[in-house]
């Protein structure tokens, strides 16, 4: 048993010239500036190459492998949770690149237009399944967000559309539904916020069950579509936060009454900046 000061781990080599060839592997890999992984449920050596070379090739894979030899064993598709490996030649995961689309403002810009489906997003405005404002709220986020009251409400089994039957709290002068799509006090911009915020944190909720959180995910690449937070959160505007964990750790698809993908989200507004960069 040798015990390594730099990685902090315990090496268990096989006897003989083994001992010596898995040593010199992992000390290569601590010489290149590795950094240590701890392999999450789901993931294969190829797209652990592919989060940190930005190639899931076997050339990648490989050198990954090589240096952990050891740890993993003589087959290398028999990764197990909980595995530390070390990374060769990176200290930090190499972020897949995107271009900065703008600021936060103009990711909201963008979502008010793709809801509406105006240039010029109104905010008095309300869909067939009783969606509405500039960014189509419904019941249920607004119930949340302390805007709205009901005990029956769109998204319970049975109930088919939002219907607003409800009563309104007066948070940010809201008292109707009537002042909401008029945007009294600006009213749908500081929920729309709010809601950004929420679902932020609902998602690193989800992800956190799992052991993971949206940092694991952002810069890789999904079905093509580089993960950025602003399509993070698109996604989870779309779905909900629960929803979109689904999507990055399932790669699980998850369309909405229209039958628009959640990955339609996840890449339309990849690329803005946001408050959780």
């Amino acid at each position: 048993m040798i015990f390594s000061s730099l990685t902090g781990s315990l090496l268990l080599p096989e006897l003989g010239d083994a001992v010596f060839q898995k040593t010199d592997a992992v000390a290569q890999a601590q010489q290149g500036n590795g950094t240590r992984h701890t392999v999450q449920p789901g993931e294969f050596l190829s797209n652990i190459a592919e989060r940190y070379y930005g190639d899931g090739g076997e050339a990648s894979w490989r050198r990954i492998y090589e240096a952990n030899r050891g740890v993993i064993g003589p087959d290398p598709t028999q990764l197990r949770a909980g595995m530390v490996l070390v990374i060769p030649g990176n200290n930090q995961p190499r972020p897949n690149p995107v271009a900065n689309r703008g600021s936060f403002q103009d990711m909201l810009l963008a979502l008010g237009r793709r809801e509406t489906g105006r240039q010029n997003p109104p905010y008095n405005i309300e869909n067939s399944l009783g969606f509405m404002g500039k960014y189509q709220f419904g019941e249920a986020l607004l119930i949340d967000l302390g805007y709205y009251r009901a005990n029956t409400y769109y998204g319970q089994p049975g109930v088919n559309k939002n219907y607003w039957r409800g009563t309104w709290t007066g948070k940010n002068g809201a008292n109707s539904k009537q002042d909401f799509l008029n945007n009294k006090n600006n009213v749908q911009e500081r929920a729309i916020s709010e809601a950004m915020s929420l679902k932020w944190s609902r998602l690193n909720g989800e992800l956190q069950q799992r052991g993971r959180s949206t940092r694991d995910f952002i810069g890789r690449r999904q079905r093509g579509i580089v993960i950025t937070s602003s399509g993070l959160l698109a996604a989870s505007h779309l779905r909900g936060p629960k929803a979109a964990a689904e999507m990055l750790l399932f790669d699980r698809d998850n369309p909405d009454e229209n039958g628009t993908s959640i990955f339609a989200y996840l890449n339309e507004f990849r690329g803005f900046r946001t408050p959780f960069d």
